[in-house]
Formats: structure tokens, sequence, C-alpha cells
């Protein structure tokens, strides 16, 4: 009578110790590093709310739960219960950031979400630019529904004050004004100047505009407007 010993590591581990490795991987949260690790098609416990933060996949061949925020991996199993992602969820630094500038998503030209950083300065840029290419007037910070909409797409941004706007423009202006005395300076190449001329007939006004043409270092034609004149008609 011959008797058969198990050489296999694997399943001489006792179940115990399997218990003490899911309640360490518990506290102590690892990152997901696996490229095979699957995801479950669906969720079979729909009871606890837990499952509106976590999903359940398979890593490694064990069953884990993954945390929607933080990609924290807990234990999955359904001997583990819902307790203790639950209490994940209470001490979960992604969903608890209170600093939501840093959390803010936005969805990139590859339609994955990135981490996005509200800038209020290049914001007020932004509307600055919008009222100078669409000559909207400066009154457009003061309409209600401007404000509205402003407050529904950002919340932290502030609008500005009507002089606000202004100056905001004039430093655009300043700031082009310096780049193509700098653009004509480092040209190596000839220039070209045009004039345009054009009147308005709502505002009883007549327009002249002069615009320098050149081939830059790197052979593109580049245009710059040095000047507008205004004539009163």
């Amino acid at each position: 009578m011959t008797s058969e010993t198990n050489n296999n590591p694997k399943q001489s581990t006792p179940i115990g110790n399997a218990n003490i490795q899911d309640n360490a991987t518990i506290n102590n949260v690892e990152e997901v590093v696996d490229t095979n690790a699957q995801q479950h098609p669906q969720n079979k416990r729909k009871g606890s709310v837990a499952w509106d933060h976590f999903v359940q996949m398979t890593v490694n061949g064990q069953v884990k739960a993954q945390c929607n925020h933080c990609r924290a991996l807990l234990g999955g199993k359904s001997k583990n219960g819902t307790k203790h992602l639950l209490d994940h969820m209470k001490v979960c630094k992604a969903k608890n950031q209170p600093d939501i500038r840093q959390r803010l998503l936005a969805s990139n030209l590859k339609s994955d979400l990135t981490t996005y950083v509200y800038n209020e300065k290049d914001g007020r840029n932004a509307l600055a630019k919008m009222v100078i290419l669409h000559e909207y007037p400066f009154a457009i910070v003061d309409h209600i529904g401007f404000k509205t909409f402003t407050r529904t797409i950002q919340p932290l941004f502030k609008c500005p004050s009507r002089n606000t706007l202004k100056n905001d423009i004039i430093k655009l202006y300043e700031q082009q004004k310096d780049q193509v005395i700098k653009d004509l300076e480092n040209n190596g190449s000839r220039v070209a100047i045009t004039t345009d001329m054009w009147t308005s007939s709502n505002q009883k006004k007549g327009f002249m505009a002069i615009t320098t043409h050149f081939i830059d270092n790197e052979w593109i034609l580049r245009s710059k407007n040095l000047k507008v004149i205004i004539f009163i008609l």
C-alpha cells in the first residue's frame, strides 16, 4: 500500500494563511501592475453601495476589488464582504481630495482623461481674445446670462469687470506688438507692405490697416498688422 504525497506548495498553503494574505492586501494598498488583469463584465453583488466605487477584476488568478478613484486593490472575494471597501472609501485620498482644482478632469483629443489644473489667468486671456475676435462689447461681462454660463462650465472662474477686461486686452496688444517688433528685427529677408481700407456704415467710420508680409528663416510666409487708422466719416 502506497501513500500519495502532494509536493505542490500552492496546495499545501493553509487556508488560514490565505486569509491573512487577503487582510494584508486590504491594509497595504497596492497599484495594479499586472497587464493581464481581467475586469469582470458585471458585478454580481449589487446589494452594497460599495460597488458604486469599486469594480471586480481578476489579478494573477485572484479576485480583487479595484477602487475607481485611486486604483487601489483590495480583497474582492465573497468571503471578504464589503465592510473593508466601505472603510476604504472613508479614507480614500483621491475621493476626498479637498483641492478640486487638482482633480478636475478634462478630455483631450484622444478621449482619455488627464489631470487638469485650473488657471484663472488663462481663462481671462481666453475671454479677452474672444472679445477681440468677435468684437463683443466690454459689457458682456455684466450680462446675467454670460455669468451664469461661465459659472456652469467653470465654478472657479471669477468674471472680471469691464475695466479689468479692457486692461487685459491692452496687455495682449502690448505683448503682440513686442512680438511683431522682435520678429521683424530677427528677420533677414525683405518685407512687403500693403494697405486695406473699409468702412462701417452703422458706426460711420472708415478704417485703414497697414500690414507687412515677409518670409521668415524657416521659409514660411508671415503677415503682421502694423497699424490700424480710423477715420470719422
